[in-house]
């Protein structure tokens, strides 16, 4: 039985990337006039709607949130059919014409923290760093009060993400800290997911 739930566990993994995947060749093609229009929107809507496993799996939960915040009173504004261009255009990493050689983060994971707290809060740093090499970094967290987690759980209070990326930020992938990190969120857990800059400027 063990082993039936296994299969379905890989199975379903397998299918949450083919349709992550699909996400971003969707909005690859909705991008490519660089514009969206209402029908286009509303597409987008209806299919990550169709999607459970994407819906509910970051990056594609943020999408349809904000679909639908944006169809919630029935009228697209210029500024909503925005706000949709720039969502996609994060979850590409780049413009669309050069998606294909992008290797950095996407910016929708990011939160927005200030101040970075060290002393008693537990870190987790992915990804490859400008400041120093990783073992420098954890250094100065440490120095500071903070501990330095291998791997991401509900006791890690900041995933700190690298400005030079990772080669597991590629297109149709991504990284399995900051997924994981996703998931305690959506859990409840206090996780912040920082920008390596962020990070650098509290220390």
């Amino acid at each position: 039985m063990s082993n039936h739930f296994a299969r379905q566990a890989v199975s379903y993994q397998n299918e949450l990337k083919r349709s992550l995947g699909a996400l971003v060749g969707i909005a690859t093609g909705l991008l490519a006039d660089r514009s969206l229009n209402d029908s286009e929107i509303r597409f987008l809507n209806d299919w990550v709607s169709a999607h459970d496993e994407v819906a509910f799996a970051w990056p594609g939960d943020i999408v349809h949130q904000r679909v639908k915040a944006v169809l919630a009173d029935g009228v697209i504004t210029e500024a909503e059919r925005a706000y949709l261009v720039e969502t996609l255009q994060q979850l590409l990493g780049e413009a669309s014409d050069t998606m294909t050689q992008a290797t950095h983060v996407t910016e929708l994971g990011f939160d927005d923290v200030c101040p970075i707290v060290f002393e008693g809060c537990a870190f987790c740093l992915t990804g490859n760093f400008v400041y120093a090499p990783r073992d420098v970094c954890e250094a100065e967290v440490t120095k500071r009060g903070g501990i330095v987690k291998s791997g991401v759980s509900k006791k890690v209070r900041f995933i700190v993400v690298g400005s030079l990326g990772s080669p597991e930020w590629k297109h149709g992938s991504f990284g399995t800290k900051i997924e994981k990190a996703m998931q305690l969120k959506q859990e409840g857990a206090p996780i912040s997911v920082v920008k390596e800059d962020q990070w650098v400027a509290a220390l």
